[in-house]
């Protein structure tokens, strides 16, 4: 199996698509939040890891752990993504940020495309939508 690697952001997602859209993708949910918490109950950590079960990892060295201060700076990109090689299964690597642009998913997606490793950016999780995945580079 070839690994795929998705990415994407929760804002103004609806929680209800997320299992269904991970199950399309055959995918685990990989939070890429340095600190997974949000003041909307369904985005933390601990109400992902019940609705998800194992289809749930948090990995921190993929968060940005300058992001009260505005600034990118992924705390260990590269153990981050060794961590995600070494699981072999489709990933969807989610933060908060809606749009990828001013978002630390482009340092992750950037290292990605260096190493030639493709990535699609989910921007609509609606499965039953013929454009689950866009392409993002």
């Amino acid at each position: 199996m070839t690994q795929k690697i998705f990415t994407t952001g929760y804002t103004a997602k609806d929680i209800n698509d997320l299992r269904p859209l991970l199950d399309a993708l055959d995918a685990l949910l990989i939070d890429i939040r340095f600190a997974p918490y949000s003041q909307v109950l369904h985005w933390r950590q601990i109400y992902l890891k019940v609705l998800l079960g194992s289809k749930y990892l948090h990995i921190p060295n993929l968060g940005n752990r300058t992001f009260k201060e505005d600034k990118i700076t992924i705390q260990n990109l590269r153990l981050g993504l060794e961590t995600i090689f070494s699981l072999n299964k489709n990933v969807l690597l989610m933060c908060a940020c809606e749009t990828v642009e001013n978002c630390h998913r482009r340092v992750i997606i950037a290292e990605l495309e260096k190493q030639g490793i493709e990535t699609f950016e989910i921007l609509n999780w609606k499965t039953r939508d013929s454009s689950v995945q866009t392409k993002l580079f």
